[in-house]
């Protein structure tokens, strides 16, 4: 496997950059939890899509992308690593593609393979700041992921976005007390 990735970082490097997908995906198949390699995956889809996507090839790509976000989220019930892969070939031909992410994200989760939930979250919220739901289940990543202080200022924003929302303000209390045993190591104490 640190073979293929090495490979793949070195097509990335060369700008070679569907044989490193290519590489990159076949590691991620046998170890799905290689968060480099999946950091590096991404890294390459982003950078494949600024290499100059026109309208038509986007909108193409997006269509011929359809049956493998179904097959992902009916796999990620019952087989989430199955689900990973077909998130991540829709995330080939569109790497901001929330829907992909979400059930990258929960595929993830479901395996405790948090970090990567976290980084599929991030690209989601980034792209829908104003999504409570990826918003919210960004905050149980980040807390899942043992970074509760990025999830508490999350869903503090979110809160004062929502005042009226009781979900999301006591997400945000749980979040904020999850910190505060962590920072306190209040969760180590016997």
């Amino acid at each position: 496997m640190r073979e293929l990735y090495t490979k793949g970082k070195l097509a990335y490097e060369r700008n070679n950059l569907d044989y490193a997908i290519t590489l990159f995906q076949s590691v991620l198949k046998k170890e799905p939890a290689c968060y480099v390699c999946r950091e590096a995956l991404r890294a390459t889809q982003f950078k494949k899509q600024a290499g100059g996507t026109s309208f038509f090839r986007k909108m193409l790509g997006s269509a011929g992308s359809s049956p493998q976000l179904a097959k992902a989220q009916i796999a990620v019930r019952n087989q989430p690593a199955e689900a990973l892969d077909f998130a991540e070939s829709v995330l080939n031909g569109d790497p901001n593609s929330i829907a992909a992410h979400k059930v990258l994200a929960t595929a993830a989760s479901k395996l405790n393979l948090f970090r990567t939930a976290v980084l599929s979250l991030e690209i989601a919220f980034k792209n829908a700041p104003k999504d409570k739901e990826i918003g919210m289940k960004l905050g149980e990543a980040l807390i899942a992921a043992n970074q509760t202080s990025k999830a508490e200022n999350i869903l503090k924003d979110l809160a004062a976005e929502h005042p009226n929302d009781q979900e999301l303000y006591q997400a945000y209390k749980n979040a904020s007390a999850k910190h505060t045993m962590r920072e306190g190591r209040y969760d180590s104490a016997d």
